[in-house]
């Protein structure tokens, strides 16, 4: 017997055991922290499995789509409205793995979803109910959270699985590398896996997925990036943040831990030229208020947050701590920082500021968007800067420099034009592989692209 052929089952083994005994660890954590601090009182009972999706009679084809969080759901919400143009009858099932992302997901796509929920953690017993009651014609994975005992379910049930906006950054590979054995079995239980670049593509395939199984489509956030606000809406905006018309602002979109003292810093030294300089600061999770907000206070910047209901007109830094509001804001700013990016997390998405025609900054680390970050140096839209120091001098000029912020914002609008996103294609395919809409089918193969390296 291939070494292969045991570890896989091994690994399971590995995996499920211990998953199995930590149920009433899990428990009592969330008990814990939904009695001390409220976080998930919502979800507890549908996070431990004993709260389970209701079973609904089906009256046509049924898309199940999970995505994890926020981000994942805003990528993948511009498809499901395609989805739904092309088969108004096609019901779609929408679930997430966190608070937040369940907001969001009711929030943009409540008028074309039947039914949301968490999903459970991936207890093996679970997932099997999930999916009984579910009982999708297909499943459609929105970028990562891959739970094994999910798609053995998905797969004795003789449900196609697909892997949407697939990626695995360069330090995910190097940890996966060692459980080969099995991570391979993983993605080779998906019917397709839609790739966001050809290095992803590559990746995936040196983990042991399936060549002809595994297609470089694009990335979902080109079509993610959304209709622009009217001029009317960003002057709405402007007025109840209390950011006077002819301020200058530059904005920090989805900071983690150790970016914010950071750009503090850039920030009092940038006033002393621009005293009237507003930083908007969005740390990624809005629940580091107070640690922000002290944060800014040991730098001696007056700040105000967003949720308290004061407006930014004399203060320094405006931190925005509302959900769903990042995006809008970038319309405010003359220059846009891109979080996540000068510690080694990936970075978050630049497009949502370039899409506005900002001048987009970032630091070293914007593995997450490789392919992405490549193309929009070369046009001319961003720049990376690689320290601090960096960044506050790029800061300087473009803010010193109308004619460079509107080279930037021309070759910003310019790049935008010219890369339609995938989502069209995309939705495509997945109703062809779902065949006709309303009516049975059997599992079958997933239509195949005729190249599948581009």
């Amino acid at each position: 017997m291939k070494p292969a052929a045991v570890a896989a089952p091994l690994a399971g083994m590995f995996y499920n055991a211990p998953l199995t005994l930590s149920w009433p660890l899990l428990l009592l954590y969330y008990l814990v922290r939904s009695k001390t601090d409220g976080k998930y009182r919502s979800n507890l009972r549908e996070r431990m499995g004993v709260s389970l999706p209701p079973r609904s009679s089906r009256t046509s084809r049924r898309i199940w789509i999970h995505a994890l969080s926020v981000g994942e759901t805003v990528s993948v919400t511009p498809l499901v409205k395609e989805l739904k143009i092309r088969c108004p009858e096609l019901e779609v099932v929408v679930s997430s793995a966190t608070e937040s992302g369940r907001r969001i997901a009711e929030d943009q796509l409540a008028p074309f979803a039947a039914l949301f929920f968490t999903l459970p953690h991936d207890f093996p017993w679970a997932m099997k109910k999930v999916v009984e009651r579910i009982r999708p014609d297909l499943f459609v994975l929105v970028e990562t959270d891959i739970w094994p005992n999910l798609l053995a379910s998905l797969r004795r049930s003789r449900i196609p699985a697909l892997l949407l906006n697939g990626r695995i950054s360069p330090g995910s590979f190097r940890k996966l590398v060692p459980w080969k054995a099995w991570i391979g079995g993983l993605y080779r239980a998906f019917d397709l896996i839609f790739a966001q670049s050809a290095e992803d593509r590559e990746r995936y395939l040196a983990m042991g997925a399936l060549p002809e199984k595994v297609v470089a489509a694009g990335n979902l956030k080109f079509d993610a990036s959304g209709s622009l606000p009217t001029a009317e809406e960003s002057a709405a905006l402007r007025e109840s943040a209390g950011i006077d018309p002819g301020r200058s602002v530059w904005i920090a979109g989805s900071t983690h831990e150790g970016e914010e003292d950071l750009l503090l810093r850039v920030h009092r030294s940038l006033l002393l030229e621009h005293p009237r300089l507003l930083l908007i600061l969005a740390p990624r999770q809005p629940t580091r208020r107070s640690e922000v907000l002290a944060l800014c206070e040991s730098h001696d910047l007056s700040a105000v947050a967003r949720s308290s209901g004061r407006t930014a007109h004399d203060g320094s830094v405006y931190l925005l701590d509302t959900m769903g509001e990042l995006s809008r804001f970038y319309a405010l700013a003359d220059v846009a920082y891109i979080g996540g990016s000068m510690v080694p997390f990936g970075g978050h998405n630049p497009l949502e500021a370039i899409r506005h025609g900002k001048p987009a900054l970032w630091g070293p680390h914007l593995f997450n968007f490789r392919e992405i970050e490549k193309d929009l140096l070369e046009a001319g839209c961003a720049c990376c800067v690689p320290h601090a120091a960096q960044l506050e001098n790029t800061m300087r000029s473009c803010l010193a420099d109308s004619a460079k912020r509107e080279r930037m914002r021309t070759a910003a609008i310019e790049f935008m034009a010219s890369h339609p996103g995938p989502g069209p294609k995309l939705a495509r395919l997945i109703l062809e592989r779902m065949t006709r809409c309303g009516r049975p089918s059997g599992r079958g193969g997933v239509p195949e692209p005729r190249n599948t390296g581009e």
